[in-house]
């Protein structure tokens, strides 16, 4: 039996946390509207809130984006006290939301995410 989309989701949000090891706390793929396809976010993260905010950060990057004429939105990252919080794209009517512990590894982090929302955007 082939596999659902939403479980070829889950698998590819499960080596995305896997292959960037700790530095990951969570991970989620979120529609364009804020509604969460599949996520694997900690207990103490409520997904819908998350995915919400995740849409809105997009929202307001693809506008700035736009407004200053400097091409696609490739991703939008917050960096805070304890940690750091990374959208981007995945395809045309998603997101991957990656939720990273303080001292993660951003480069490595970045590289795997990004094939992570490539395969993402593949399945949807």
């Amino acid at each position: 039996m082939a596999m659902s989309r939403q479980d070829q989701i889950a698998a590819v949000l499960d080596r995305l946390a896997s292959s960037a090891g700790n530095d990951v706390s969570g991970v989620a793929a979120v529609s364009m509207d804020g509604i969460v396809l599949v996520s694997k976010m900690s207990a103490d993260v409520n997904a819908d809130r998350m995915g919400a905010v995740a849409a809105t950060m997009m929202g307001v990057t693809r506008r700035v984006v736009g407004e200053l004429k400097i091409g696609a939105t490739e991703e939008t990252i917050i960096k805070a006290d304890n940690g750091l919080f990374m959208v981007l794209p995945a395809g045309d009517q998603s997101l991957l939301a990656v939720n990273l512990r303080q001292g993660a590894n951003l480069g490595l982090v970045r590289i795997e995410a990004r094939d992570a929302a490539k395969a993402i955007g593949l399945v949807l």
